[in-house]
């Protein structure tokens, strides 16, 4: 897998959201920024949604199917 640098084609996707080279959640995008400078990971069980924002250092992997 490869840094994805261009969040704003990944709504709907599974991917790693990576900080330091170490995988910090998986999860599905549910939804970019306009400026596709950070990203929402969707809830999922006891996991909250959260943003990811690549100005604090935040390398997202898409997940193939």
């Amino acid at each position: 897998m490869e840094n994805h640098t261009e969040w704003n084609d990944l709504v709907g996707r599974m991917v790693q959201v990576q900080k330091n080279g170490h995988t910090i959640r998986t999860g599905q995008v549910e939804a970019v920024t306009v400026t596709a400078d950070a990203l929402w990971i969707r809830a999922v069980g006891a996991e909250p949604r959260a943003l990811y924002e690549k100005a604090e250092g935040h390398k997202v992997l898409p997940i193939s199917a």
